[in-house]
């Protein structure tokens, strides 16, 4: 049975639960053990052509270099290009989030100032985990509203996941974890 991919817009925070931080011998860079059952997990990369999702998409590739990253967006161009920059675990989907069939389409295999909520909600349809960065106020709400069918769906759903709170926050618990590390205990205080 193929997997669902972990979908993620734009970009993520949720690919670090239950993980261990390793290097290779001989490699300066760190990367990830993700645990067995989702080591070579298909993740969708919605926008990841653009400055943002590449970035994300690039990241992804750098520290957990199982998983099978599918970037999704409109120009294909641009998508192979990311793709051979990325290497054997990608690969490109055309996806026009405006058109909920190519949705489904790539998540069976948020975007500000949206009016609808389509791909939360073909997330939700094709039982697929969701991740976005979206901090539209508006749009946040209108996906939040959706919890209890997210719910209902069993999938975690994961909105406003962006720069301000999302990644600033998950910044300060990496800078937390970094000073602990160094320190061998609780840091006395961070300024």
């Amino acid at each position: 049975m193929a997997r669902q991919p972990l979908l993620l817009s734009k970009s993520s925070i949720s690919v670090n639960a239950c993980i261990k931080e390793r290097k290779h011998d001989n490699s300066n860079s760190n990367t990830v053990q993700l645990p067995e059952k989702t080591r070579n997990s298909r993740v969708l990369v919605l926008g990841g052509t653009g400055r943002v999702g590449g970035s994300t998409a690039i990241a992804l590739s750098k520290f957990f270099p199982d998983l099978r990253i599918i970037i999704g967006g409109r120009n294909r161009e641009k998508g192979d290009a990311m793709v051979a920059q990325l290497g054997k675990n990608s690969e490109f989907t055309e996806v026009n989030i405006e058109i909920v069939d190519s949705l489904e389409a790539a998540l069976n295999g948020p975007f500000q100032q949206a009016e609808k909520c389509n791909v939360l909600e073909a997330a939700i349809e094709t039982k697929t985990a969701y991740v976005d960065v979206c901090d539209d106020t508006s749009y946040a709400l209108r996906a939040k509203s959706l919890k209890d069918r997210a719910l209902a769906a069993n999938i975690p759903a994961i909105t406003t996941g962006g720069i301000y709170p999302g990644v600033s926050n998950v910044m300060a618990a990496e800078l937390v974890r970094a000073a602990e590390t160094e320190s061998e205990g609780k840091p006395e205080r961070l300024r």
